[in-house]
């Protein structure tokens, strides 16, 4: 079986606080849903609970970004069609670019699962996690 790389070295960039902030908002939103309808639950299982509906909403091909685009979604907007293995961008439709683009923003959107990775550092658990690989889903 082939071991999984980290996050740090599957070419992804390493988490950054809106990674963690991402996570957190998500979670507090799930927590504090369930509060609402009289259902408390501590911080490790309103985790779980956050984890396996993301993995859900990811298994069945949606993402959650946020609304407004972020700075470095703007940047990867940009620098869409200025790689250089884009060599043949006069040639290719609009639709296309369009889709090289917004699929630019989508990979520079905040990740929870990095933010998730990184809350679990912050509280010392060293036990690894391997479904957060990047090329998992």
């Amino acid at each position: 079986m082939m071991k999984e790389q980290p996050l740090e070295q599957a070419g992804t960039p390493g988490p950054s606080q809106l990674d963690v902030d991402t996570w957190r908002i998500l979670k507090k939103a799930l927590r504090t849903g369930l509060s609402d309808r009289g259902l408390d639950v501590g911080n490790d299982e309103a985790s779980l609970m956050t984890r396996f509906m993301l993995e859900q909403i990811e298994k069945s091909g949606l993402r959650v970004v946020p609304l407004k685009p972020t700075s470095e979604m703007h940047e990867a907007i940009k620098m869409a069609l200025n790689q250089g293995k884009r060599m043949s961008v006069a040639w290719v439709r609009g639709r296309t670019k369009q889709f090289w683009r917004w699929k630019a923003a989508v990979d520079a959107a905040p990740n929870w699962r990095r933010g998730y990775a990184q809350d679990l550092v912050a509280k010392g658990d060293p036990r690894p996690e391997p479904e957060l690989s990047s090329g998992q889903i």
